[in-house]
């Protein structure tokens, strides 16, 4: 394991409960896979972690993942949480969300974008 890896892994010890879920979510963390998109002056924000299928879409303070994993198993009641939002927990707790920012004019843009991604997602998972 790298050290980086260790490192982070130090800084976030009340996550390791999730065993193979925290390691893929530490990976995803290194990565830069953990993703918050600001639209300016608004403020309006979307989160987002990549993952292996596309960009899985979160809303960490509901939560809600975009992913068949939240979907089935956490909704389901068989698991507590998705990686893709224990990768952004970790993310915040470390400082290591990438930010990226747009216009207010982008908004409609990316969300048609986003959309689009979501059902090339779903079609890939069917």
């Amino acid at each position: 394991m790298s050290e980086e890896k260790e490192k982070l892994r130090a800084k976030v010890p009340e996550f390791a409960k999730y065993e193979r879920k925290f390691d893929k979510a530490l990976d995803a963390v290194l990565s830069g896979c953990v993703k918050e998109i600001r639209f300016k002056p608004s403020g309006r924000k979307i989160c987002a972690v990549v993952g292996k299928m596309g960009d899985e879409f979160i809303d960490p303070e509901r939560p809600y993942c975009s992913c068949s994993n939240f979907y089935f198993k956490v909704l389901g009641g068989r698991e507590e949480v998705c990686y893709h939002l224990l990768s952004y927990r970790i993310a915040v707790k470390a400082g290591r969300v990438d930010v990226v920012e747009f216009s207010d004019e982008d908004y409609g843009p990316y969300l048609a974008a986003t959309v689009r991604d979501v059902f090339e997602v779903l079609k890939k998972s069917s």
